[in-house]
């Protein structure tokens, strides 16, 4: 259960206020990750000084179109292009850096403004995105995300790169404009205390990684960095989304009460860790976990999780920056695989394109609903296949199925499907070892599949609801936007019925049915998503007790009346209400 601090402090200069990301308190020092846009040292030049700072931006220019070329390069090399050319392999980045309009003006700014090259070059930057902020084109506004990606290389090749301000030796409060999954997943989760950030919203990948490594988050604070230091002393109160910035000490000790009883509520819930999942009434259900790296696997033996119900296995290649080999994904997933044996792992493919990291296979023009996982893999086979094989190899140190994200139509999963009897047929032809008959499965993330349920269950073996998408496709919110964070509803009537939808296929043809987005590790939802018949749920290893928890406070009766009443409901506004009335239950 969540707990609240004593009060709301009283507004005014020391109090920020947020988008309550990630539960939870925490009170520490703060460090800035910083935005290298925030720090583009600006100074006048002399006219002697202008040839010198052309070459400085000439040669930034040339290791940077080298550093694109060598990314793509990389990428051809290990994907197999074969027959395309150089125009649809190179991304829009290599484009941006050879337009002689763009470096033209950037080259005039220093001769006629007489500034150094990383002001001129911000300069420009600042100007297109006045020019791209007034235009309604998707297109136009993506191609600023790739203006600003040459614009911060252009001037960390001037500068250096930026890294954390951080002299602290112990754990801290990390604050920055706004974190990347990359930023996120780099930091060493015993030195950060919480995340606070100028952007993002409630459903970021930021606020998803924070939740999933348990500290609290506070996004979308207006000003933040204007407002703060480094080494200022903050309370960051993830539950209501307040920042207190340097508080008196009668502040700083309710917090730590608070902060208290939230330690002594997680060391109760300790005590569940060897009691199995089950409701109030003795009904067992399966409780896995997600993972991303090692340091989730651990957590979740450590919480007898049931299995892994999801393993993001692009985390790693977020770490490295670059396609893993096979070999390199074989260590990865067989490393999993032993630890959980003989409980069963399930691998997800690559999710790759949209907000994920890496670069962008083709330009497109909206590369959320464009050419992003699965329907890239179906291309680029032989990126595909690698993933599969190295699979197929860690199989035999353990129980593993296969999990394919983004997918939209049966056709699809025929595809996918063929693909893998091709690597069956390649081991067996080389007899190399695997487990036979590995399960095959979906994510269930887009409405075409959740109303195609009924027939999807023919081509698989297992499917895993994927809420987090789901809910941003079927509602045409961008989870990422904090402009229409209160449009994405996962309590939507419309996505309960796509639940309730597939969960109804899954047990009319025998096949299992996990869901495993952000709604299912938080306890507030269980007792309707089981009322909707749910009985697998993959969650962050660190909310596996909080699920355990509340099942332990309802019935498998209690949870089907919910649902129903919710199903009747026209809102999700009264399917809240609803499920604030029955939350917690009364029961000891």
């Amino acid at each position: 259960m969540k707990e609240e601090p004593f009060k709301k402090p009283k507004l005014g200069e020391k109090l920020m206020k947020g988008i309550a990301a990630s539960p939870g308190v925490a009170l520490g020092k703060v460090c800035i990750h910083k935005d290298v846009f925030s720090h583009v040292p600006t100074y006048a030049i002399e006219d002697n000084q202008i040839g010198s700072e052309i070459q400085r931006l000439k040669k930034a220019v040339e290791e940077v179109e080298e550093a694109i070329r060598r990314d793509h390069e990389n990428i051809r090399r290990q994907l197999g292009y074969g027959g395309y050319g150089d125009a649809e392999i190179f991304s829009t980045h290599l484009s941006i850096i050879k337009d002689s309009h763009f470096l033209s003006e950037v080259f005039e700014k220093i001769a006629t403004q007489r500034i150094n090259a990383e002001a001129s070059v911000l300069s420009q930057i600042l100007k297109y995105e006045e020019i791209f902020s007034k235009m309604e084109d998707a297109y136009f506004r993506e191609r600023m995300a790739d203006i600003r990606d040459i614009g911060k290389r252009l001037i960390e090749s001037l500068t250096g790169p930026m890294v954390l301000d951080c002299p602290f030796e112990e754990a801290v409060i990390i604050a920055g404009v706004e974190l990347t999954p990359k930023d996120t997943v780099q930091f060493k989760r015993e030195r950060v205390l919480a995340f606070i950030t100028e952007r993002g919203g409630r459903e970021s990948h930021a606020a998803i990684l924070a939740r999933s490594m348990g500290i609290p988050a506070v996004l979308a604070i207006e000003g933040l960095l204007s407002r703060i230091e480094r080494g200022d002393f903050l309370i960051i109160d993830g539950n209501l989304g307040f920042v207190v910035v340097n508080p008196p000490e009668g502040v700083i000790q309710e917090y730590r009460k608070t902060q208290e009883k939230l330690e002594a509520h997680r060391r109760n819930l300790e005590t569940l860790i060897d009691y199995p999942a089950e409701t109030l009434d003795g009904h067992r259900f399966k409780l896995m976990a997600n993972i991303g790296n090692m340091v989730d696997l651990e957590f979740s033996i450590r919480f007898h999780a049931d299995g892994i119900g999801l393993f993001r296995t692009e985390l790693p290649f977020i770490i490295e920056d670059h396609f893993l080999s096979e070999e390199e994904q074989f260590g990865i997933y067989k490393k999993v695989a032993e630890r959980m044996n003989p409980k069963e792992v399930t691998i997800r493919t690559l999710d790759f394109g949209g907000d994920k990291f890496l670069v962008s296979l083709r330009p497109e023009k909206n590369p959320f609903l464009g050419y992003r996982s699965t329907r890239a893999f179906l291309k680029e086979q032989e990126m595909l296949k690698t993933q599969i094989r190295a699979i197929f190899r860690a199989s035999v140190h353990g129980k593993v199925k296969i999990l394919f994200p983004m997918v939209s139509s049966v056709e699809e999963v025929r595809q996918l499907r063929g693909v893998v009897k091709e690597v069956e047929a390649e081991f067996i032809h080389k007899k190399v070892d695997f487990q036979r008959d590995i399960p095959i499965g979906v994510m269930v993330e887009i409405p075409s599949l959740a109303i195609m349920a009924s027939k999807l269950m023919k081509e698989i073996d297992f499917v895993s609801i994927g809420t987090n998408d789901l809910v941003q496709y079927t509602l045409a919110v961008d989870r990422d936007n904090d402009l229409v964070s209160d449009l994405y509803q996962p309590l939507n009537p419309s996505i309960l019925w796509l639940v309730k939808n597939v969960v109804e296929a899954g047990q009319a043809h025998g096949k299992s049915v996990s869901i495993c987005g952000e709604i299912a590790g938080d306890p507030f939802y269980f007792p309707l998503l089981y009322g909707l018949g749910l009985r697998e749920f993959s969650v962050a290893p660190v909310l596996i007790l909080e699920i355990k928890e509340m099942a332990k406070r309802v019935t498998t009766k209690e949870a089907s009346q919910i649902a129903e009443r919710a199903m009747e409901m026209d809102s999700s506004k009264e399917i809240e209400q609803l499920l604030m009335a029955s939350y917690p239950l009364n029961h000891d």
